[in-house]
Order: C-alpha cells, then structure tokens, then sequence
C-alpha cells in the first residue's frame, strides 16, 4: 500500500497503524486543534466580510460605515420569520455561501446594523425607547 508520498505504510498490521494513528494525535492533537480553530476563524471572517459587502458596507441606521467587520450584526426585522440565525452559516467558505439561495433569501429578511444601533433597536422593541430614540421611563435608573 502507498501513501500520498508514494512510500509504503509504516505499518503492514492495520491494528498497529490504528494504534500509531492514535498516539501520534494525541502527541499532535493540540496543533491540530489550533491548526482548525485558526482556519475556522479565517473562514468566518471571510464569509461576514462578503454578507456585509452584500448589504452594503455600512449600517443602516445610522449609515457609518465601519473598518472592522466585527462591528456589524445582523437583525432580522420580523423574528416570526426567521428560518435560521445568519451567523450558524459564516462556517461555509464565500464560494458555498453565496451559491445558497436559502442564506440570501435570509439576509434579505435582516437589517445590518452596527453594535450600537443593534442595542437601541431591541431597546426600542422592548419599550424601553420611543421612535426617536428617547428613553420612556420603563427602566429605573440608579441613584
């Protein structure tokens, strides 16, 4: 049998490859881990990076336009519609995720806002501020 490198197997026992397979992750299995954390995060990035070009590059409250993309979250406008949480879908490379229609037609259901406004648009759902952004006195404040 040969391997990716066209060499033989270290190992012609198959019981002996599984048990040279199991000590060498568990010598590795911390670069490995770090290796796929490290890549997952690089993935995300890049799949939150094209939905916000996607959307427009800025939010739509308050139209400031950000440099660090982790500043952007997504709010869906009517929560009875949500079919899924956008962001259970950066796990996909760009390329996947913008060949699923199901992941557009979701974004299309959100607005992007920026931290910030993000805060004062459930603030506003919970009663806590009018339309104009004004407190309505439902919370009590500290003396």
């Amino acid at each position: 049998m040969f391997n990716y490198r066209g060499l033989t197997m270290p190992y012609k026992d198959k019981e002996k490859q599984r048990q040279y397979q199991r000590e060498h992750y568990k010598k590795y299995h911390k670069r490995y881990r770090k290796q796929q954390n490290e890549a997952r995060r690089k993935r995300r990035q890049q799949s939150k990076a094209a939905l916000i070009l996607y959307k427009g590059g800025k939010c739509e409250h308050c139209s400031v336009s950000y440099p660090y993309d982790g500043v952007y979250e997504f709010h869906h406008t009517d929560p009875n519609k949500k079919d899924f949480e956008i962001s259970d879908s950066l796990d996909r490379n760009v390329d996947e995720l913008f060949n699923s229609k199901e992941i557009l037609k979701e974004l299309d259901k959100c607005l992007m806002l920026c931290a910030n406004c993000h805060r004062i648009e459930h603030a506003r759902l919970r009663g806590e501020l009018d339309e104009q952004g004004n407190s309505t006195g439902h919370r009590d404040r500290c003396s």
